[in-house]
Order: structure tokens, then sequence, then C-alpha cells
């Protein structure tokens, strides 16, 4: 007799399972599931297989070939589109010559074939259906039949109104020839939903056989995790492909058990497997072959795939994990859990209970992923970066992660409490912003909804409302796939790390508050904001000495929110202004970061063709800004900064400039010609501004273009700078480009060298050891002074690299020192690769 095995299912419910491998393939106590089903026919003497094939077809043909391996011949039809399970069927009509037998690939049973079979002789019948009784009938086909087994009815998952049996259809079918007569050609055509009714319509003899033996469907991962189990439990008669060594324990070739490792049948453990002394395998396990069991790793109840490591200390509890997989020191990996192939997982790393990761991604040292992973590569231990939340749009941050961030937010400042909240123009920000809001609202905060407006307005509207904190959304300037999220304080500066830390702890254990009705938070429209933002600014200037002087500027601003406030103030201020890329709105193409070099060359030619006094260009949030002077000439970010440091110093401000160790050296000068002094800082958006208040600086900047003036405001503000640079001409009566001059010169260089996260480490302490009787400072990476320049070697915030910057007085200094610490670099690197 001949078989049918239908196995071109994608597979899509056992995802992340089924995302490299189909369906049949995958793994039932070691060994694919469609084996399980060839043996079985086999069993009842079923040697001449066929297999209709589509998802990821050649895989399967490729592990099963010929069928040599298991004493049958196996052929194979590849449906290039879909023809449902009778079409699929229907492709293989000429190879059919008499009774047969299909099977689903998805299944796994028992069934008396050699029973079935004779119980369809008996019966005369065109087609049998084995049937069995479930508790939830919906999800399959319902049939109901006489006192002879004839079938009766058939209706394909009915609603819970339409059932009238819990008897269903379990893919396995004995039929004559002549069916294939029924079956259109080259359409899509299913037996359940198609054919069953047409014949049953007809008056064919269709019957059933009641089951008494084990079937499952192997739909998603609970019934995979339940068919492990039911087979070691002896549910159902299907062969384990191991020795069984000792009662309930099979161990497959070339794996040797040392006897101080503690192994609880029921366990399967495949080839080959390396198991460390004081490993603990608990019951209902299989480990896959090629596996590597660390001491003192407790595996329980969990399906691990082959070649899969669990280093020393990790815990895996009724979980699954794909094959190739890394879980590291003391990572947990608990209930229900579900990982893809090629995952790695960090030493300390802990996976939550129902957690689904999809193949091919990593989880960082102690990290606690608690949502599905599908998207993106990394999953971090921590939310924040030095500038804010980061990811990519729809991968990394979805609406569902920014919903609960709101809410993480709202649970750390209380019920009550009220929220300053607002964007960018970009349409993925508001689609960010609606879901944080929803997560401030479900934790009863009350949301002062800014709408579209610069990252300073909003900064300000915390401090002038009295909120308890802000948010704010923006695409990076760096990535438009990526959006970045500040959370802000009461004072409206970013969160302190301590309070991060806090927003972390409730995010990643999901401790999260959810009101009543009658108390989720309300959304208010606030007025005003920008007026008394513009107020301040001009109560902290000279104004009339600007408007007397009656200056022209270009203003680029980027088609950014500071297209809704930079040409008003300045022309409030007297200026007469000429404005590029101002427009504003969802419909409007933003432009990115590598259109902003052409941006300024066209900001520049403008401002020399009108004869202007000053061009400025902002980024899209409205905190950061670069300044061309009336000759055209951008100015570099470091002469920016000192520019702006120096008309503080002018106006007999002799107090502390505070900025970052990448900025020029070019501000000690200026410091030391006005009796200030410099006082360097990490990156990062807090440091800056936490540490100029600690010390009441007058002046905080860096040369990416943000700039702090306290007496305006405690925070980065490009049109502030831009405002506050116009006066500095007006009251020196100079041109820019004059003023340029008094900044003296210094060359800057960059590079990046690429460095393993895990040799970051080795690498920045062997810099440190070769540092030793020289002037150097550790405040963000190891920064090393020298008569003529420095050097300043630091991990990148985002990649697996180095960035190494290096400064003198003159460019082929600068280049020299760059280049002779990278080669250092590039050998540390290389000696510690080849250690290893």
């Amino acid at each position: 007799m001949q078989a049918v095995i239908m196995a071109g299912g994608k597979g899509t419910r056992l995802r992340p399972l089924t995302v490299n491998i189909p369906k049949p393939i995958v793994p039932i106590v070691d060994a694919p599931m469609m084996e399980h089903t060839i043996k079985l026919l086999k069993k009842h003497g079923v040697r001449d297989i066929m297999v209709t094939v589509s998802y990821l077809g050649d895989k399967i043909e490729k592990f099963f070939g010929d069928g040599s391996r298991y004493g049958v011949s196996i052929i194979y039809s590849h449906e290039e589109e879909p023809l449902g399970t009778a079409g699929g069927v229907k492709l293989l009509e000429e190879q059919i010559d008499d009774t047969f037998i299909v099977m689903s690939g998805d299944v796994l049973t028992d069934i008396d074939i050699t029973r079935l079979v004779r119980t369809h002789e008996e019966n005369d019948a065109m087609i049998t259906i084995a049937l069995t009784r479930v508790d939830n009938p919906v999800a399959y086909g319902i049939v109901m039949t006489d006192d002879s087994g004839r079938i009766q009815k058939f209706l394909e998952k009915p609603g819970w109104g339409e059932v009238f049996s819990d008897l269903v259809n379990t893919g396995t079918y004995v039929i004559e020839p002549e069916v294939f007569s029924y079956i259109p050609n080259g359409k899509e055509y299913d037996f359940s939903k198609d054919l069953f009714p047409r014949l049953l319509k007809d008056g064919k003899r269709l019957f059933g056989y009641r089951m008494k033996e084990y079937w499952i469907d192997i739909g998603n991962p609970q019934k995979y995790i339940q068919a492990n189990y039911d087979i070691l439990r002896g549910r159902v008669n299907v062969e384990i492909p191991h020795r069984q060594v000792r009662e309930g324990v099979w161990v497959g070739e070339g794996t040797e058990l040392p006897d101080a490792c503690d192994v609880r049948p029921p366990v399967v453990i495949g080839r080959f497997c390396r198991v460390d002394e004081g490993a603990v395998i608990d019951r209902f396990s299989i480990i896959g072959g090629g596996c590597y069991v660390a001491a003192k790793a407790f595996v329980s109840r969990s399906i691990v795939w082959g070649n899969t490591s669990i280093h020393r200390g990790a815990e895996l509890r009724g979980c699954v994990v794909g094959a190739r997989c890394e879980v590291g020191e003391r990572a947990q990996i608990l209930e229900g859990a579900v990982i893809g192939d090629d995952c790695i997982f960090g030493p300390g790393a802990k996976v939550m209970p129902e957690v689904y990761v999809w193949p091919d991604k990593v989880v960082e040292k102690n990290a606690v992923v608690n949502m599905n992973l599908k998207w993106g590569v990394m999953w971090k231990k921590s939310l924040f970066t030095e500038y804010g939340i980061q990811g990519l749009v729809n991968i990394e941050v979805t609406p569902e992660f920014a919903t609960k961030l709101g809410s993480a937010f709202a649970t750390y400042l209380g019920e009550g409490c009220t929220v300053v909240v607002g964007r960018d123009s970009h349409i993925a920000s508001r689609m960010v912003k609606r879901a944080i809001i929803a997560g401030l609202q479900s934790a009863g905060v009350n949301v002062y909804n800014m709408k579209v407006q610069p990252v300073p307005i909003v900064e300000a509207a915390i401090q002038s409302f009295r909120t308890d904190g802000g948010v704010f959304i923006s695409i990076s300037q760096d990535n438009a796939k990526k959006v970045c999220i500040r959370l802000f304080d009461s004072d409206g500066f970013d969160l302190s790390r301590s309070d991060q830390k806090k927003v972390e702890d409730l995010f990643f254990r999901e401790d999260l508050r959810r009101v009543d009705a009658w108390k989720v938070g309300d959304i208010i429209y606030p007025h005003e904001a920008v007026e008394a933002y513009f107020e301040r600014i001009i109560r902290h200037i000279e104004v009339e000495k600007v408007r007397k002087r009656r200056m022209k500027i270009v203003l680029d601003c980027g088609d950014g929110c500071t297209s809704l406030t930079a040409p008003f103030l300045m022309r409030e201020l007297g200026c007469e202004v000429v404005t590029l890329n101002a427009n504003i709105g969802a419909a409007v193409p933003k432009r990115e970061h590598h259109q902003l070099s052409e941006a300024v060359e066209n900001l520049a030619r403008t401002v020399k063709a009108l004869d202007a006094d000053l061009g400025v260009a902002f980024d899209d949030d409205g905190d950061q800004v670069l300044f061309v002077d009336e000759e055209g000439e951008k100015l570099s970010g470091d002469t920016a900064t000192a520019l702006l440091a120096l008309s503080q110093l002018e106006r007999g401000k002799r107090g502390k400039l505070v900025v970052p160790v990448t900025t020029s050296h070019m501000m000690e000068e200026l410091a030391k010609n006005y009796g200030g002094d410099v006082v360097r800082v990490k990156l990062g958006f807090r440091p800056l501004v936490e540490t100029l208040r600690e010390v009441n600086g007058v002046f905080g900047g860096d040369e990416s273009g943000g700039y702090v003036i306290p007496d305006v405001y405690w925070f980065r503000d490009g049109l502030v700078g831009a405002v506050k640079l116009l006066e500095f001409m007006a009251l020196q009566e100079e041109p820019l480009s004059e003023l340029r001059k008094r900044v003296p010169e210094f060359y800057m260089v960059k590079k990046s060298v690429e460095c393993p996260l895990e040799h970051r480490g080795a690498v920045m302490r062997s810099l440190m050891e070769e540092t030793q009787g020289s002037v150097f400072d550790t405040i963000d990476g190891i920064k090393i002074y020298f008569d003529y320049g420095w050097v300043l070697v630091r991990p990148a915030l985002q990649d697996d690299a180095l960035e190494v910057f290096s400064e003198a007085k003159t460019k082929e200094k600068a280049e020299e020192l760059l280049e002779s610490h990278v080669k250092e670099i590039e050998k540390i690197i290389y000696e510690i690769r080849k250690s290893v």
C-alpha cells in the first residue's frame, strides 16, 4: 500500500522554532517529527511513501533523502503555489494506482494503521477518516456519524454555536483513487473545506474510524512540549532513538554521563553530548545531540535542541531552546519561554515566562527579557544610553514597548502626577508619543500634550507649569529609522542614573500600576508655553542693542520644530529673517543626516548671496545649532563653542566653563586669558547640565552644537545659543568672521577601531598599563596628555568599536598622534585574539 505525508505547511503557529526549519524536521524526543510518522507507516507494512512539500521543501528532501535509511522509498512533490491539502495530493495522481493512506506531517500518533485500513475495506468506503475526541472542537473539523460509522455531517472549524459533536478529523485518511476525479486540477482545494462536504452532498460512502490510540496536533509550542512529555510518560507508543541505559534514561551514542552528575528520569540525552560533574538534568528534559551542560547547570522539564551550550550555573525550567544557542553562566530561561536558533544569552541574563525570542538574538549580560523579542538583534540590560532611550522604530521601539515605558515612568512618578509630553515633526514620533501617553494615563498620570515643539520648550514648560516630569520623542539625527525617547525630571533635566534605574526595574519586572476607570489620567493642551519661553530669553539679553543692529540672518530650520519658533523670535529681536526649510507637518520630507553637509553648503551660499550677517542651521528637535559667518564660512563645532564661552567671559563672568572630554583644548586657552576655569565631563545629556549646576558654571556646551546658557535656561538650547551669538556680535560691533579670529586654532581628528565587546575591557586595561608615567585622566575613557596635544580612547556608545580622538596645534601632529594610537590598539586586539 502507498501513503502520502502532507508536509507543505509553514508551521506559523510553531514559530519561532520553525523560522529556519520546516515543521516536519522539528525534533520530538531528539528525532524529527516526520521520522516518527515514517516509522509508524513502515511498522504497518507501508514502504512506498510520497511527501508533498512547499515551505522549505528542499530542506525536507535533503534531510530524509530517498528513505533508504528508514527501509522505505520516498519521493517528493513540490508545490510551486499553495494548492490546499487535496490539491497537493492531486499532483500525485499518476503515481497512485490503488487505495492509499494520507497522513499529516505535523501530528504525533500511534494509530493502528492496519486496523484503520481493515475498517475501510469492511465498509467498502470511498474515504475513511480517523476521528478522535477533543475538549475544544472549534479548532478542527467536527464530524457526526451514525451507528455504523458512516459520516452524516461534517463542518470545518465551527463556532461554538455550531458545534454538534466533539469528534474531530485527525487528518489521517484512507482513500480510494476514484476520489481524484472530484479534485480540480491546478486549483486550491482542501479535503475538509471542499472535498468532504461535496462527497457527502453527493451521497458517497464516507466513514469514520473512532481512534482509541494517541493523537495530538502539534500546532503551537505548548502542544509541542506536551507531545514530548507524553512520550516520556509512556502515553504514546513511539520509538525513542537512543539506548536506554537505565529505567527512564535514554542516552545517545558517544555521550558519557559522569557519576557525579544528577540525571533524574525520565530524560533523553542525544548523541555526543558533554555533561559535566555537578550538572543536574531533571525530569522530562530532552537534550539534543552535541549539547554541553556545565557543572551546576540545572535543566528541568525543558527541551534543548542540538549543539546548544548551557554554561555553569544556568537554569532552564519548562522552556524550549533552539539549536546552536549559548546560555551563559547563571542565565535563566523560565516556564513557557521559547527560544529560536542561534541565540546568545550573556551571563546572568533572564528570560521571563511565556516570552518568545526569535532566532539570532543577543541578550546582554544581566539583561531581563520580559516581552517577545522578534525584531532587531540585541536586547540590552538597560533601557537608557547616554542620549536617552534609542531603538529602531517598530522593531526595537514598538507601540507596545512605548506604552509599557509610559506605564513604567508613570508608576515611578505616582498616581495623580502631571507630565509634559512633546515630540518632533516626524510621523513615527507621533505614533510613539501617543503610545507613551496611553501608558502614562493607564497609571493615573495627567499629560500636558505640547504636540510638536522644540525640546527646549518642553523642558521649559516642565519648569513653568511645575510638573513632575516630561517626555520628548524625536527621530535620531544619525539614523532616520531610529527613535530617541528622553525622560525628564521635575527640573526639566534628563533623569539621573539612579532614577533611570528605578524606571528600568519597573519596566523589566513589569511591576506597573493600573488605575480604575475613573482615575485614568487626563490630557491637557496648555497655552502660552511658547510666549513664556520667548519672554524669558528676551529678559536675559541686551535686546535693544540687538534690535539696533538690525542684522540680516538666514535660518535653516530643517523642516523641524524650530520652524514654529526661531523665525518669530528673531523678528521680535529686530532681525531681517530669511527662512530655508521652514515647513512642518507629517507629509513634509525630513532632512536626513547625510544631507546635512549639502544643506550647510546651501546655507553658506545663501548667506553670501544675500549679504547676510549670519547663517543658522538647527537640528530637528531644536537643541543643537551650527553657524555660518557673513563670508559663507562654516564655524566648526569647537569654534562655535569657544565663541559662545567667550561671549560669557567677555561680559565679566569669570566662572567655570563645562565641556565634555572630546571638546577642543582651545577652551583652556580662552579660560586662561579671561580668568576662567574649564571643567571636563563625560559625554551625554545629563553629565554636562548636572555638573554645570553643581559648580555654578557660566557656560556649558559641546562641539555637536548643544549649548547651555545658565542665565537663561539650564539645558541645551539651539535657539538660545543663536540669540546669544547675535548679542555678542551686536555688543562687539564686529562681524562673525572677525570674532572667530579671537579663538586659538587647534586641529582635531577622529577614527573608529573595530573592537569586539568582549575585548574592550582588556584593551582599555592594556592602554592604562602603557600610560603609567604619563599625564592622563579617566573621566570618559582614557585621555592621555602630551606637550603638543592629547589623545582620547573611549568605547563607542552603539557599535563594537573604540573611538579614538586626537588634537594638536598642527594638523600633522594631530594625525600622527591618532595613527600611532590606532596602530597600538590594533596590535593589542591582535594579541588578545591570538591568545584566545
